[in-house]
């Protein structure tokens, strides 16, 4: 939500003045053509921002567009070219690097996030909103899907945990303040753990500075190299199952293997 929220300030202030039936295609093209970030330490000049960035705020524009069109303001729904998808990203964890991850958390807090990411691939909402009453040990199932929480295309899963994960849990548990797994002095965390899990990944000398998204990336990975079925992992992860099969099928060594196999001149 809070990502949503940053997303319209600068549509807001590049477009707040057109009527929604004024936002054309040239519109947008005029606006994706003047988004950069500012630079950082050791840029000198402005740089474009990321494909993702743009894409957000994309969604968000052409769902008020469509909202406004539901609403009778539009005749027809916008005809909006989205940005094009940039290449995916390859890095990812290893599980040896998620093992020296792990182990430099030096808080419970941090600790239990990271174990909970690396296991189940959860996003970060999910895990910060997580609370005691969806995780059973007796099933041995934890529930993301937030009672009240209106279902939306980023989909919550109900996962086994694995015997690792209910290590880490019962031990949590045994810590537990409140009704949140992951907690700060009994109080939820809404605004995540950017600076604590950096630190985290600094002391796990990884090289290279991962995101708590990187852990739900990587799980996908391991699951491609491992041969996990496709439409396990979707579930497992609640993703589409075609997004992991364009984005992780390559981690597979096994995929197209057959052809190669086969094939000579």
């Amino acid at each position: 939500m809070k990502r949503l929220l940053e997303a319209i300030v600068p549509i807001r202030l590049a477009l707040g003045h057109l009527r929604v039936d004024q936002v054309t295609q040239a519109q947008w093209d005029g606006y994706a053509e003047s988004r950069f970030r500012k630079p950082k330490a050791g840029e000198t000049e402005p740089v474009k921002i990321a494909n993702g960035t743009l894409r957000r705020e994309f969604n968000v524009l052409r769902a008020a567009l469509r909202r406004a069109w539901k609403d009778g303001f539009l005749q027809r729904p916008p005809e909006l070219e989205p940005p094009r998808d940039s290449a995916p990203h390859d890095r990812y964890l290893t599980k040896d690097e998620a093992r020296r991850l792990l182990e430099a958390c030096e808080t419970p807090h941090v600790r239990t996030f990271v174990a909970i990411a690396i296991y189940t691939g959860a996003r970060r909402g999910s895990i910060l909103s997580l609370t005691w009453d969806r995780v059973n040990f007796q099933t041995g199932m934890i529930d993301f899907q937030e009672p009240g929480r209106a279902l939306t295309a980023k989909r919550r899963a109900v996962v086994p945990m694995t015997r690792a994960l209910r290590s880490e849990l019962e031990k949590a548990m045994v810590l537990a303040d409140g009704s949140f797994v992951v907690h700060w002095h009994g109080k939820a965390i809404p605004t995540g753990l950017r600076w604590s899990f950096a630190k985290a990944c600094e002391r796990a000398r990884l090289g290279w500075r991962p995101t708590p998204h990187h852990l739900k990336h990587s799980l996908a990975s391991w699951f491609a190299m491992d041969g996990v079925p496709i439409d396990q992992a979707a579930d497992w992860l609640a993703t589409d199952p075609v997004t992991l099969r364009k984005t992780y099928r390559k981690f597979d060594p096994s995929y197209l293997r057959g052809i190669a196999d086969r094939f000579s001149l």
